[in-house]
Protein backbone atom coordinates (compact mmCIF):
# COMPACT_ATOMS: atom_id res chain seq x y z
CA UNK A 1 0.00 0.00 0.00
CA UNK A 2 2.89 2.39 0.72
CA UNK A 3 4.24 1.81 -2.79
CA UNK A 4 0.85 2.75 -4.22
CA UNK A 5 0.82 5.96 -2.19
CA UNK A 6 4.31 6.89 -3.39
CA UNK A 7 3.25 6.16 -6.98
CA UNK A 8 0.17 8.38 -6.57
CA UNK A 9 2.29 11.25 -5.24
CA UNK A 10 4.58 10.90 -8.27
CA UNK A 11 1.60 10.91 -10.63
CA UNK A 12 0.24 14.07 -9.01
CA UNK A 13 3.62 15.79 -9.25
CA UNK A 14 3.83 14.96 -12.95
CA UNK A 15 0.22 15.95 -13.69
CA UNK A 16 -0.96 12.41 -14.57
CA UNK A 17 -4.40 12.96 -13.04
CA UNK A 18 -6.40 10.49 -15.14
CA UNK A 19 -4.17 7.56 -14.18
CA UNK A 20 -4.11 8.67 -10.53
CA UNK A 21 -7.92 8.89 -10.47
CA UNK A 22 -8.27 5.41 -12.00
CA UNK A 23 -6.01 3.90 -9.34
CA UNK A 24 -7.88 5.62 -6.49
CA UNK A 25 -11.31 4.62 -7.81
CA UNK A 26 -10.17 1.03 -8.29
CA UNK A 27 -8.90 0.82 -4.70
CA UNK A 28 -12.12 2.37 -3.35
CA UNK A 29 -14.20 -0.21 -5.25
CA UNK A 30 -12.12 -3.04 -3.81
CA UNK A 31 -12.79 -1.97 -0.20
CA UNK A 32 -16.38 -3.24 -0.27
CA UNK A 33 -15.28 -6.73 0.75
CA UNK A 34 -13.01 -5.59 3.60
CA UNK A 35 -13.66 -5.65 7.33
CA UNK A 36 -15.30 -2.43 8.56
CA UNK A 37 -12.33 -0.80 10.30
CA UNK A 38 -9.86 -1.67 7.57
CA UNK A 39 -12.34 -0.42 4.95
CA UNK A 40 -12.76 2.92 6.74
CA UNK A 41 -9.02 3.37 7.12
CA UNK A 42 -8.30 2.78 3.44
CA UNK A 43 -11.25 4.90 2.30
CA UNK A 44 -10.09 7.81 4.46
CA UNK A 45 -6.62 7.85 2.94
CA UNK A 46 -7.74 7.42 -0.65
CA UNK A 47 -10.61 9.89 -0.52
CA UNK A 48 -7.89 12.24 0.73
CA UNK A 49 -5.96 11.45 -2.45
CA UNK A 50 -9.14 12.10 -4.45
CA UNK A 51 -9.27 15.59 -2.94
CA UNK A 52 -5.68 16.20 -4.07
CA UNK A 53 -6.53 14.96 -7.55
CA UNK A 54 -9.67 17.11 -7.69
CA UNK A 55 -7.74 20.16 -6.49
CA UNK A 56 -4.94 19.75 -9.02
CA UNK A 57 -7.12 18.78 -12.00
CA UNK A 58 -10.01 21.13 -11.10
CA UNK A 59 -12.49 18.25 -11.17
CA UNK A 60 -15.69 18.97 -9.24
CA UNK A 61 -16.89 15.34 -9.28
CA UNK A 62 -13.78 14.17 -7.41
CA UNK A 63 -14.26 16.87 -4.79
CA UNK A 64 -17.99 16.31 -4.29
CA UNK A 65 -17.46 12.55 -3.84
CA UNK A 66 -14.80 13.19 -1.21
CA UNK A 67 -16.89 15.82 0.59
CA UNK A 68 -19.84 13.44 0.76
CA UNK A 69 -17.61 10.73 2.24
CA UNK A 70 -16.11 12.96 4.93
CA UNK A 71 -19.36 14.69 5.91
CA UNK A 72 -21.34 11.43 6.01
CA UNK A 73 -18.76 9.70 8.18
CA UNK A 74 -17.71 12.58 10.46
CA UNK A 75 -18.38 10.77 13.74
CA UNK A 76 -16.86 7.39 12.93
CA UNK A 77 -13.80 9.01 11.32
CA UNK A 78 -12.67 10.10 14.79
CA UNK A 79 -11.29 6.58 15.22
CA UNK A 80 -9.12 6.95 12.09
CA UNK A 81 -7.86 10.54 11.88
CA UNK A 82 -7.61 13.53 14.20
CA UNK A 83 -10.34 16.15 14.20
CA UNK A 84 -7.86 18.64 12.83
CA UNK A 85 -7.04 16.37 9.85
CA UNK A 86 -10.75 15.85 9.25
CA UNK A 87 -11.43 19.60 9.03
CA UNK A 88 -8.29 20.13 6.97
CA UNK A 89 -9.30 17.60 4.30
CA UNK A 90 -12.82 18.98 4.10
CA UNK A 91 -11.50 22.54 3.90
CA UNK A 92 -9.15 21.62 1.03
CA UNK A 93 -12.02 20.13 -0.94
CA UNK A 94 -14.32 23.12 -0.41
CA UNK A 95 -11.52 25.59 -1.15
CA UNK A 96 -10.96 23.83 -4.47
CA UNK A 97 -14.69 24.02 -5.26
CA UNK A 98 -14.58 27.75 -4.59
CA UNK A 99 -11.57 28.11 -6.85
CA UNK A 100 -13.33 26.23 -9.66
CA UNK A 101 -16.42 28.41 -9.20
CA UNK A 102 -14.30 31.53 -9.56
CA UNK A 103 -12.51 30.22 -12.66
CA UNK A 104 -15.89 29.63 -14.29
CA UNK A 105 -17.39 32.91 -13.03
CA UNK A 106 -14.65 35.50 -13.04
CA UNK A 107 -15.24 38.96 -11.67
CA UNK A 108 -16.30 40.53 -8.40
CA UNK A 109 -19.26 38.74 -6.86
CA UNK A 110 -22.00 39.84 -4.50
CA UNK A 111 -21.70 39.47 -0.75
CA UNK A 112 -24.15 36.57 -0.84
CA UNK A 113 -22.20 34.60 -3.47
CA UNK A 114 -18.92 35.37 -1.72
CA UNK A 115 -20.22 33.91 1.52
CA UNK A 116 -21.96 30.97 -0.17
CA UNK A 117 -19.00 29.90 -2.32
CA UNK A 118 -15.87 31.05 -0.50
CA UNK A 119 -16.51 31.32 3.26
CA UNK A 120 -16.92 27.62 4.16
CA UNK A 121 -13.24 26.62 3.70
CA UNK A 122 -12.11 29.53 5.90
CA UNK A 123 -14.41 28.31 8.68
CA UNK A 124 -13.07 24.78 8.31
CA UNK A 125 -9.42 25.87 8.33
CA UNK A 126 -10.11 27.81 11.55
CA UNK A 127 -11.59 24.61 13.02
CA UNK A 128 -8.55 22.63 11.87
CA UNK A 129 -6.28 25.22 13.47
CA UNK A 130 -8.21 25.30 16.76
CA UNK A 131 -8.21 21.49 17.11
CA UNK A 132 -4.59 20.99 16.04
CA UNK A 133 -2.09 19.16 18.22
CA UNK A 134 0.70 21.74 18.56
CA UNK A 135 3.34 19.03 18.10
CA UNK A 136 2.19 18.32 14.54
CA UNK A 137 4.37 20.92 12.78
CA UNK A 138 3.82 19.53 9.29
CA UNK A 139 0.04 19.87 9.49
CA UNK A 140 0.44 23.25 11.24
CA UNK A 141 2.33 24.60 8.24
CA UNK A 142 -0.13 23.15 5.74
CA UNK A 143 -3.16 24.55 7.56
CA UNK A 144 -1.68 28.05 7.70
CA UNK A 145 -0.61 28.01 4.04
CA UNK A 146 -3.98 26.76 2.82
CA UNK A 147 -5.85 29.10 5.16
CA UNK A 148 -3.76 31.91 3.68
CA UNK A 149 -4.71 30.93 0.13
CA UNK A 150 -8.37 30.68 1.09
CA UNK A 151 -8.28 34.13 2.72
CA UNK A 152 -6.64 35.69 -0.33
CA UNK A 153 -9.29 34.07 -2.54
CA UNK A 154 -11.78 36.27 -0.68
CA UNK A 155 -9.40 39.30 -0.83
CA UNK A 156 -8.24 39.11 2.80
CA UNK A 157 -4.70 39.73 1.60
CA UNK A 158 -3.27 41.16 4.85
CA UNK A 159 -4.12 38.06 6.87
CA UNK A 160 -3.06 35.81 4.01
CA UNK A 161 0.43 37.28 3.92
CA UNK A 162 0.63 37.24 7.72
CA UNK A 163 0.06 33.48 7.94
CA UNK A 164 2.66 32.79 5.26
CA UNK A 165 5.19 34.92 7.14
CA UNK A 166 4.44 32.97 10.33
CA UNK A 167 5.31 29.74 8.51
CA UNK A 168 8.46 31.25 6.99
CA UNK A 169 9.67 32.56 10.35
CA UNK A 170 9.73 28.97 11.60
CA UNK A 171 10.72 27.29 8.33
CA UNK A 172 12.37 29.85 5.98
CA UNK A 173 12.67 27.42 3.07
CA UNK A 174 9.17 25.96 3.02
CA UNK A 175 8.51 25.94 -0.75
CA UNK A 176 4.72 26.25 -0.74
CA UNK A 177 4.84 29.24 1.62
CA UNK A 178 7.53 30.94 -0.47
CA UNK A 179 5.63 30.54 -3.74
CA UNK A 180 2.32 31.59 -2.22
CA UNK A 181 4.00 34.67 -0.73
CA UNK A 182 5.31 35.68 -4.15
CA UNK A 183 1.89 35.14 -5.72
CA UNK A 184 0.09 37.08 -2.99
CA UNK A 185 2.50 40.02 -3.16
CA UNK A 186 1.73 40.28 -6.87
CA UNK A 187 -1.96 40.28 -5.90
CA UNK A 188 -1.25 43.09 -3.42
CA UNK A 189 0.35 45.20 -6.15
CA UNK A 190 -2.53 44.72 -8.58
CA UNK A 191 -5.70 44.88 -6.49
CA UNK A 192 -5.16 47.25 -3.56
CA UNK A 193 -3.82 50.54 -4.99
CA UNK A 194 -0.88 50.14 -2.62
CA UNK A 195 2.09 52.28 -3.66
CA UNK A 196 4.37 50.05 -5.76
CA UNK A 197 8.06 50.07 -4.83
CA UNK A 198 11.21 48.31 -5.89
CA UNK A 199 11.25 46.72 -2.43
CA UNK A 200 7.96 45.01 -3.25
CA UNK A 201 9.34 43.43 -6.42
CA UNK A 202 12.55 42.53 -4.59
CA UNK A 203 10.49 40.62 -2.02
CA UNK A 204 8.52 38.90 -4.80
CA UNK A 205 11.71 37.93 -6.67
CA UNK A 206 13.36 36.66 -3.49
CA UNK A 207 10.32 34.54 -2.54
CA UNK A 208 10.22 32.86 -5.94
CA UNK A 209 14.00 32.47 -6.12
CA UNK A 210 14.20 30.76 -2.71
CA UNK A 211 11.24 28.54 -3.61
CA UNK A 212 12.93 27.37 -6.80
CA UNK A 213 16.24 26.73 -5.04
CA UNK A 214 14.61 24.24 -2.66
CA UNK A 215 14.41 21.87 -5.67
CA UNK A 216 11.16 20.54 -4.22
CA UNK A 217 8.70 22.03 -6.72
CA UNK A 218 6.92 19.81 -9.25
CA UNK A 219 8.02 20.62 -12.81
CA UNK A 220 4.75 22.27 -13.84
CA UNK A 221 4.81 24.59 -10.82
CA UNK A 222 8.56 25.28 -11.20
CA UNK A 223 8.02 26.43 -14.79
CA UNK A 224 5.27 28.83 -13.74
CA UNK A 225 7.36 30.18 -10.86
CA UNK A 226 10.33 30.77 -13.16
CA UNK A 227 8.16 32.91 -15.43
CA UNK A 228 6.81 34.89 -12.47
CA UNK A 229 10.34 35.34 -11.11
CA UNK A 230 11.37 36.77 -14.49
CA UNK A 231 8.35 39.05 -14.44
CA UNK A 232 9.47 40.43 -11.06
CA UNK A 233 13.04 40.86 -12.33
CA UNK A 234 11.80 42.86 -15.32
CA UNK A 235 9.92 45.15 -12.94
CA UNK A 236 13.12 45.61 -10.90
CA UNK A 237 15.11 46.37 -14.06
CA UNK A 238 12.50 48.94 -15.07
CA UNK A 239 13.55 50.88 -11.94
CA UNK A 240 17.17 50.80 -13.13
CA UNK A 241 18.33 47.96 -10.88
CA UNK A 242 19.48 44.41 -11.55
CA UNK A 243 20.27 41.13 -9.78
CA UNK A 244 23.31 42.56 -8.01
CA UNK A 245 21.11 45.07 -6.20
CA UNK A 246 18.69 42.48 -4.79
CA UNK A 247 20.95 40.94 -2.14
CA UNK A 248 22.26 44.38 -1.22
CA UNK A 249 18.70 45.63 -0.73
CA UNK A 250 17.80 42.63 1.45
CA UNK A 251 20.90 43.18 3.65
CA UNK A 252 20.11 46.88 4.01
CA UNK A 253 16.53 46.02 4.94
CA UNK A 254 17.74 43.72 7.72
CA UNK A 255 20.08 46.43 9.07
CA UNK A 256 17.30 49.02 9.00
CA UNK A 257 14.99 46.65 10.87
CA UNK A 258 17.64 46.22 13.58
CA UNK A 259 17.76 49.99 14.02
CA UNK A 260 14.06 50.25 14.87
CA UNK A 261 13.02 50.82 18.49
CA UNK A 262 12.20 47.74 20.52
CA UNK A 263 8.54 48.76 20.45
CA UNK A 264 8.50 49.07 16.65
CA UNK A 265 10.22 45.71 16.24
CA UNK A 266 7.59 44.19 18.54
CA UNK A 267 4.86 45.65 16.30
CA UNK A 268 6.52 44.42 13.11
CA UNK A 269 7.21 40.94 14.49
CA UNK A 270 3.62 40.56 15.67
CA UNK A 271 1.94 41.97 12.52
CA UNK A 272 0.59 45.07 14.25
CA UNK A 273 1.66 47.93 11.97
CA UNK A 274 -0.53 50.17 9.82
CA UNK A 275 1.98 50.86 7.08
CA UNK A 276 1.51 49.69 3.49
CA UNK A 277 5.23 49.29 2.84
CA UNK A 278 5.40 47.37 6.12
CA UNK A 279 3.00 44.72 4.82
CA UNK A 280 5.96 43.12 3.09
CA UNK A 281 9.11 44.94 4.25
CA UNK A 282 10.47 45.82 7.75
CA UNK A 283 12.88 48.55 6.56
CA UNK A 284 13.13 52.19 7.68
CA UNK A 285 10.02 53.04 5.63
CA UNK A 286 8.07 51.02 8.22
CA UNK A 287 9.13 53.33 11.04
CA UNK A 288 5.69 54.88 11.54
CA UNK A 289 2.04 54.01 10.91
CA UNK A 290 1.30 56.18 7.88
CA UNK A 291 -1.69 54.43 6.37
CA UNK A 292 -4.21 56.81 4.82
CA UNK A 293 -6.90 56.67 2.17
CA UNK A 294 -5.32 59.39 0.05
CA UNK A 295 -2.05 58.45 -1.62
CA UNK A 296 0.47 60.68 -3.45
CA UNK A 297 -0.30 61.73 -7.03
CA UNK A 298 -3.76 60.15 -6.98
CA UNK A 299 -7.02 62.06 -6.92
CA UNK A 300 -10.26 61.07 -5.21
CA UNK A 301 -13.67 62.30 -6.26
CA UNK A 302 -15.99 62.21 -3.29
CA UNK A 303 -17.18 64.80 -0.80
CA UNK A 304 -16.98 62.00 1.79
CA UNK A 305 -13.22 61.59 1.57
CA UNK A 306 -12.27 64.19 4.23
CA UNK A 307 -14.89 62.73 6.59
CA UNK A 308 -13.61 59.19 6.06
CA UNK A 309 -10.00 60.33 6.51
CA UNK A 310 -11.11 61.94 9.79
CA UNK A 311 -12.67 58.62 10.82
CA UNK A 312 -9.45 56.80 9.83
CA UNK A 313 -7.41 59.19 11.99
CA UNK A 314 -9.57 58.21 14.97
CA UNK A 315 -9.28 54.50 14.10
CA UNK A 316 -5.47 54.70 13.79
CA UNK A 317 -5.15 56.50 17.11
CA UNK A 318 -7.30 53.95 18.92
CA UNK A 319 -5.49 51.04 17.27
CA UNK A 320 -2.12 52.52 18.25
CA UNK A 321 -3.32 52.84 21.85
CA UNK A 322 -4.69 49.28 21.90
CA UNK A 323 -1.39 48.03 20.49
CA UNK A 324 0.61 50.03 23.05
CA UNK A 325 -1.44 48.57 25.87
CA UNK A 326 -0.82 45.07 24.52
CA UNK A 327 2.91 45.80 24.34
CA UNK A 328 2.99 47.10 27.92
CA UNK A 329 1.11 44.06 29.19
CA UNK A 330 3.82 41.84 27.68
CA UNK A 331 6.97 43.82 28.42
CA UNK A 332 6.53 45.92 31.56
CA UNK A 333 6.48 44.84 35.16
CA UNK A 334 3.20 45.37 36.98
CA UNK A 335 3.24 48.56 39.02
CA UNK A 336 1.55 49.29 42.31
CA UNK A 337 -1.45 51.54 41.77
CA UNK A 338 -2.38 51.80 45.43
CA UNK A 339 -5.23 49.32 45.59
CA UNK A 340 -5.86 46.63 48.19
CA UNK A 341 -8.11 43.74 47.10
CA UNK A 342 -10.17 41.38 49.23
CA UNK A 343 -8.68 37.91 49.68
CA UNK A 344 -11.22 35.50 48.19
CA UNK A 345 -8.83 32.58 47.49
CA UNK A 346 -9.86 32.75 43.83
CA UNK A 347 -6.34 33.42 42.42
CA UNK A 348 -7.46 36.06 39.94
CA UNK A 349 -4.49 37.75 38.27
CA UNK A 350 -5.39 41.38 38.84
CA UNK A 351 -2.76 44.09 38.31
CA UNK A 352 -1.72 46.83 35.90
CA UNK A 353 -0.59 44.29 33.28
CA UNK A 354 -3.92 42.50 33.09
CA UNK A 355 -5.82 45.81 33.07
CA UNK A 356 -3.82 47.10 30.08
CA UNK A 357 -4.41 43.75 28.36
CA UNK A 358 -8.16 43.96 28.96
CA UNK A 359 -8.17 47.56 27.69
CA UNK A 360 -6.41 46.50 24.50
CA UNK A 361 -9.04 43.84 23.88
CA UNK A 362 -11.96 46.20 24.50
CA UNK A 363 -10.68 48.91 22.16
CA UNK A 364 -10.60 46.55 19.18
CA UNK A 365 -14.36 46.16 19.11
CA UNK A 366 -14.82 49.94 19.19
CA UNK A 367 -12.55 50.17 16.14
CA UNK A 368 -14.48 47.49 14.26
CA UNK A 369 -17.74 49.28 14.97
CA UNK A 370 -16.25 52.51 13.59
CA UNK A 371 -15.34 50.64 10.40
CA UNK A 372 -19.01 49.63 10.15
CA UNK A 373 -19.91 53.31 10.55
CA UNK A 374 -17.54 54.17 7.71
CA UNK A 375 -19.14 51.57 5.44
CA UNK A 376 -22.58 53.02 6.19
CA UNK A 377 -21.32 56.51 5.31
CA UNK A 378 -19.52 55.36 2.16
CA UNK A 379 -22.54 53.57 0.72
CA UNK A 380 -25.16 55.94 2.17
CA UNK A 381 -26.99 53.33 4.19
CA UNK A 382 -28.64 53.74 7.57
CA UNK A 383 -26.21 53.97 10.47
CA UNK A 384 -27.51 54.22 14.02
CA UNK A 385 -26.54 51.70 16.68
CA UNK A 386 -24.26 49.43 14.63
CA UNK A 387 -21.98 46.52 15.48
CA UNK A 388 -19.42 45.36 12.93
CA UNK A 389 -20.06 41.62 13.11
CA UNK A 390 -23.85 41.88 12.63
CA UNK A 391 -24.78 45.25 11.08
CA UNK A 392 -24.86 43.45 7.71
CA UNK A 393 -27.94 41.53 8.86
CA UNK A 394 -30.21 44.58 8.57
CA UNK A 395 -32.45 44.03 5.52
CA UNK A 396 -32.30 47.63 4.31
CA UNK A 397 -28.52 47.83 4.61
CA UNK A 398 -27.83 44.49 2.97
CA UNK A 399 -30.18 45.34 0.08
CA UNK A 400 -27.82 48.19 -0.80
CA UNK A 401 -24.53 46.49 0.08
CA UNK A 402 -25.50 43.37 -1.86
CA UNK A 403 -25.53 45.43 -5.09
CA UNK A 404 -21.95 46.64 -4.63
CA UNK A 405 -19.02 45.02 -6.40
CA UNK A 406 -15.96 45.77 -4.33
CA UNK A 407 -13.55 42.97 -3.43
CA UNK A 408 -12.50 44.74 -0.24
CA UNK A 409 -16.10 45.11 0.92
CA UNK A 410 -16.33 41.34 0.43
CA UNK A 411 -13.21 40.93 2.58
CA UNK A 412 -14.79 42.97 5.39
CA UNK A 413 -17.97 40.92 5.12
CA UNK A 414 -15.92 37.73 5.40
CA UNK A 415 -14.20 39.02 8.56
CA UNK A 416 -17.64 39.86 9.98
CA UNK A 417 -18.79 36.31 9.22
CA UNK A 418 -15.81 34.92 11.17
CA UNK A 419 -16.74 37.10 14.16
CA UNK A 420 -20.51 36.58 13.94
CA UNK A 421 -21.78 35.80 17.44
CA UNK A 422 -24.03 32.96 16.28
CA UNK A 423 -22.37 31.27 13.29
CA UNK A 424 -18.76 32.51 13.17
CA UNK A 425 -15.83 30.27 14.06
CA UNK A 426 -14.35 33.20 16.02
CA UNK A 427 -17.58 34.07 17.83
CA UNK A 428 -15.92 33.62 21.24
CA UNK A 429 -14.15 36.96 20.69
CA UNK A 430 -17.41 38.91 20.99
CA UNK A 431 -18.65 36.67 23.79
CA UNK A 432 -15.56 37.61 25.82
CA UNK A 433 -15.98 41.27 24.97
CA UNK A 434 -19.57 41.19 26.23
CA UNK A 435 -18.43 39.47 29.42
CA UNK A 436 -15.76 42.13 29.90
CA UNK A 437 -18.28 44.94 29.50
CA UNK A 438 -21.48 43.59 31.01
CA UNK A 439 -20.58 40.66 33.26
CA UNK A 440 -17.51 39.52 35.14
CA UNK A 441 -14.56 37.99 33.28
CA UNK A 442 -11.76 36.70 35.51
CA UNK A 443 -8.20 36.10 34.27
CA UNK A 444 -6.20 33.46 36.07
CA UNK A 445 -3.59 30.79 35.57
CA UNK A 446 -5.86 27.78 35.03
CA UNK A 447 -2.89 25.40 35.14
CA UNK A 448 -2.67 26.23 38.83
CA UNK A 449 -5.84 24.45 39.91
CA UNK A 450 -7.22 25.60 43.26
CA UNK A 451 -10.51 24.69 44.92
CA UNK A 452 -13.28 27.29 44.83
CA UNK A 453 -13.73 27.34 48.59
CA UNK A 454 -16.21 30.25 48.60
CA UNK A 455 -18.27 28.96 45.63
CA UNK A 456 -17.55 32.14 43.69
CA UNK A 457 -17.47 30.50 40.26
CA UNK A 458 -20.60 28.34 40.48
CA UNK A 459 -22.75 30.92 38.63
CA UNK A 460 -21.70 31.03 34.96
CA UNK A 461 -24.19 33.80 34.18
CA UNK A 462 -22.40 35.99 36.71
CA UNK A 463 -18.73 35.17 36.21
CA UNK A 464 -16.54 33.45 33.61
CA UNK A 465 -12.93 32.23 34.03
CA UNK A 466 -10.44 32.64 31.16
CA UNK A 467 -6.86 31.45 31.22
CA UNK A 468 -4.50 34.43 31.19
CA UNK A 469 -2.16 33.04 28.53
CA UNK A 470 -5.09 32.16 26.27
CA UNK A 471 -6.49 35.67 26.71
CA UNK A 472 -3.11 37.16 25.72
CA UNK A 473 -3.00 34.98 22.63
CA UNK A 474 -6.55 35.88 21.62
CA UNK A 475 -5.95 39.60 22.25
CA UNK A 476 -3.03 39.48 19.84
CA UNK A 477 -5.16 37.64 17.27
CA UNK A 478 -8.00 40.17 17.68
CA UNK A 479 -5.53 43.03 17.16
CA UNK A 480 -4.30 41.33 13.97
CA UNK A 481 -7.85 40.83 12.69
CA UNK A 482 -8.65 44.47 13.49
CA UNK A 483 -5.53 45.57 11.62
CA UNK A 484 -6.60 43.55 8.59
CA UNK A 485 -10.08 45.10 8.72
CA UNK A 486 -8.55 48.60 8.82
CA UNK A 487 -6.49 47.88 5.71
CA UNK A 488 -9.51 46.39 3.90
CA UNK A 489 -11.59 49.45 4.83
CA UNK A 490 -8.94 51.77 3.35
CA UNK A 491 -8.67 49.66 0.19
CA UNK A 492 -12.48 49.59 -0.07
CA UNK A 493 -12.81 53.39 0.15
CA UNK A 494 -10.03 53.92 -2.38
CA UNK A 495 -11.66 51.62 -4.89
CA UNK A 496 -14.96 53.52 -4.58
CA UNK A 497 -13.53 57.05 -4.69
CA UNK A 498 -10.32 57.05 -6.72
CA UNK A 499 -10.46 58.88 -10.05
CA UNK A 500 -8.13 59.49 -12.99
CA UNK A 501 -9.62 62.97 -13.38
CA UNK A 502 -7.10 65.39 -11.88
CA UNK A 503 -8.51 68.57 -13.34
CA UNK A 504 -10.45 70.62 -10.87
CA UNK A 505 -13.73 70.61 -12.74
CA UNK A 506 -15.32 68.86 -9.78
CA UNK A 507 -15.09 70.76 -6.52
CA UNK A 508 -15.02 67.44 -4.69
CA UNK A 509 -11.68 66.28 -6.08
CA UNK A 510 -9.11 65.67 -3.36
CA UNK A 511 -5.45 64.87 -2.95
CA UNK A 512 -4.96 64.72 0.83
CA UNK A 513 -1.47 65.02 2.28
CA UNK A 514 -0.25 63.87 5.70
CA UNK A 515 0.19 66.03 8.80
CA UNK A 516 3.74 67.10 9.55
Amino acid sequence: MNNIKIHLHNLLDSGEYVEAREIVNQILQETTSLEKNEKLNIETHFFGFLIDIGCESENEDDLIKAINFFETNEVILESVITKSSYYYNLANAKHALGKIFYLKNRGVHSLYLTKDKLQAPINLYWLAFKTLNTNDKSLFYQILINLSNSLVQISRIIEGLQFLDIVLKQNPNFPQALISRGDNLFYLSEFTNCPVTIALYTQIFNSYDKGIKTNLLPNAIADRVESHKLRALLKIQAYGFDNSNINKDLIETKNEYNNHTEFRKFCIDNFLTLNEHGIYCPCVANKKDNLQIGIPNVYFKSELLPKLELLLNRIKSEFAFARWNFYKSNTEEAFDYDVVFSELLENEVINSQTETLRTSYRICYGILDKIALGICKLYDVEGGNIFFERFWNDKKRIATLETQRNIHLNALYSIANDLNTETGELKHFKNWRNKLEHNLLILKDTKNQTPDLLNIFDDENFVIIVDLEEFKEKTQQLLQITRAAIFSFVFCVRLETITTNKVNENKNSYNISQKK
